[in-house]
C-alpha cells in the first residue's frame, strides 16, 4: 500500500506547480514542493518493498521480465524526481519554469506507465499477494 503515496503525490505536485505557473499564486508552488518531498521520501520505502518482491520472483518467469522493466522505470523516475527536488530546494522560483514543468510532466506520464506494469504484476502474476487464503 506504500506505493499509493508516491503514485498520488507526484501527479499532485505536478498539478500544483502547473497551477502556480498559470495563476502566479506561490502557495501552489509551496504545496507542490512539499508533496514532491513526500513523494520522494515514500518512494524510498516503496523501492525497498519492491526489491523484496522482485527477489522472490522466479527469474525464468514472464513476471520477472515485467518486474525488471517496472523496477528500471521506477528507479529512473525516482532519479528524475529527486533531481528536480534537489534543484528546486536551491532555486525556489523554479516551480513556474516551463522546462521544469515539461520534465515533471513527462516523468509523471512515465510513472503512469510504470504503475500500469505494477498493477499487471499484482493482478496477472499475483506478485506480492499472500496466496495462503486461496488454498
Amino acid at each position: 500500500m506504500i506505493v499509493h503515496f508516491p503514485s498520488g503525490l507526484y501527479p499532485f505536485s505536478f498539478t500544483m506547480d502547473l497551477l502556480c505557473c498559470i495563476t502566479g499564486n506561490p502557495e501552489y508552488a509551496l504545496a507542490g514542493k512539499y508533496s514532491l518531498l513526500g513523494a520522494v521520501g515514500m518512494s524510498v520505502m516503496a523501492m525497498i518493498y519492491g526489491a523484496i518482491d522482485f527477489l522472490q520472483i522466479d527469474s525464468k518467469s514472464k513476471a520477472w521480465k515485467t518486474a525488471g522493466i517496472h523496477a528500471l522505470l521506477n528507479v529512473s523516475w525516482f532519479i528524475f524526481f529527486s533531481s528536480l527536488l534537489f534543484y528546486r530546494m536551491k532555486h525556489e522560483d523554479l516551480a513556474c519554469g516551463w522546462i521544469y514543468l515539461t520534465i515533471m510532466g513527462f516523468s509523471t506520464a512515465g510513472l503512469f506507465f510504470s504503475n500500469y506494469l505494477g498493477a499487471d504484476l499484482i493482478i496477472t502474476h499475483r506478485v506480492g499477494i499472500d496466496n495462503r487464503d486461496e488454498k
